[in-house]
């Protein structure tokens, strides 16, 4: 399988895990759980679970061409705390649509900043960009009720969420590049969620889930942030940021699918509209939109340019 069409595979699979959240979140917020209450949590069964997978992992592989970076791998764990622990609290202060159509400028900001960094996109890539802009803000149609009034602490925190993730992208193309302790490397990032989580819920306190969240968290630790992370780290590693970002801006379509599924939210025509456009821009970028890559990041060799065309 080509890597382009495996790093759409991870990507969507990551989408997926993550598309569940609000599912398995919701009965954490029926038992009076705080933000933080949940992501700690969240974190801390997760961590041990890919811990044990890392050793499994290791045990299969033969050779070993990179080992993981792990005080940098820690670093991105804050990344990690920070996004969630911002994308809490915009969801409190603003509209959910407002949300999420200010927090999915990030798939532009990473191709921006790819940009400077010597991964380019084609001509087709950047309308792929610019439809994903326009298809997830017809996915939320409450989007300008959450510009009214003094939400800008929301919009603040919102944007906040966006950069982060964008540095997450950013940050994990290239220090997981020829790595292949993938488990290991998902480990260390989610173990440095925990820590950062951790500090904070000293100085805030923090409860012990009651017995009848143990199913939703166990679902949330495994579907909505194990896999998600590692599926995301190797779907970035063979898409490239850019277009890893811009494959995932289908994340709000889905949400809104599996909402309407399982807390019964309806979804509106013109959510479905924007989902069309958001498919169609992720069609343009596999098909059309192939990254260009500077002669800085590829070399000069015939085979490395062949390599970056798949």
């Amino acid at each position: 399988m080509k890597p382009s069409y495996a790093g759409f595979l991870f990507i969507s699979l990551a989408v997926a895990g993550y598309s569940f959240l609000p599912v398995f979140i919701q009965p954490l917020y029926d038992a009076n759980l705080t933000p933080l209450e949940i992501a700690f949590w969240r974190y801390s069964m997760a961590a041990p679970l890919l811990w044990g997978l890392s050793v499994i992992e290791r045990r299969r592989l033969q050779t070993i061409a990179r080992r993981p970076p792990a005080i940098p791998l820690l670093l991105m764990g804050l990344l990690l705390a920070v996004a969630a622990m911002a994308a809490f609290t915009g969801l409190d202060l603003l509209p959910a649509g407002t949300f999420v159509v200010i927090f999915y400028t990030y798939p532009a900001i990473v191709a921006l900043i790819a940009l400077f960094m010597g991964e380019r996109l084609s001509r087709w890539g950047w309308v792929a960009v610019a439809l994903t802009l326009v298809g997830v803000s017809l996915t939320a149609p409450d989007f300008s009720a959450g510009l009214a009034g003094e939400n800008a602490t929301g919009v603040i925190f919102a944007l906040i969420n966006a950069v982060v993730v964008t540095a997450y992208y950013i940050l994990s193309e290239r220090l997981l590049r020829g790595v292949s302790q993938i488990f290991r490397s998902s480990a260390l990032t989610c173990t440095g969620a925990w820590v950062t989580l951790g500090i904070i819920a000293v100085f805030s306190g923090i409860r012990l889930p009651p017995p009848e969240t143990i199913v939703p968290f166990v679902a949330l630790s495994t579907i909505s942030t194990i896999v998600p992370i590692f599926a995301l780290n190797v779907g970035i590693q063979k898409l490239g940021s850019s277009r890893a970002a811009v494959v995932g801006s289908f994340e709000p379509l889905l949400t809104a699918f599996l909402a309407m599924v399982f807390l019964g939210q309806q979804m509106e025509p013109i959510q479905w509209l924007g989902g069309l456009v958001i498919v169609v821009s992720i069609i343009l970028l596999q098909t059309l939109g192939r990254p260009v890559l500077s002669l800085a990041t590829t070399g000069i060799s015939g085979k490395a340019i062949s390599a970056a065309s798949d």
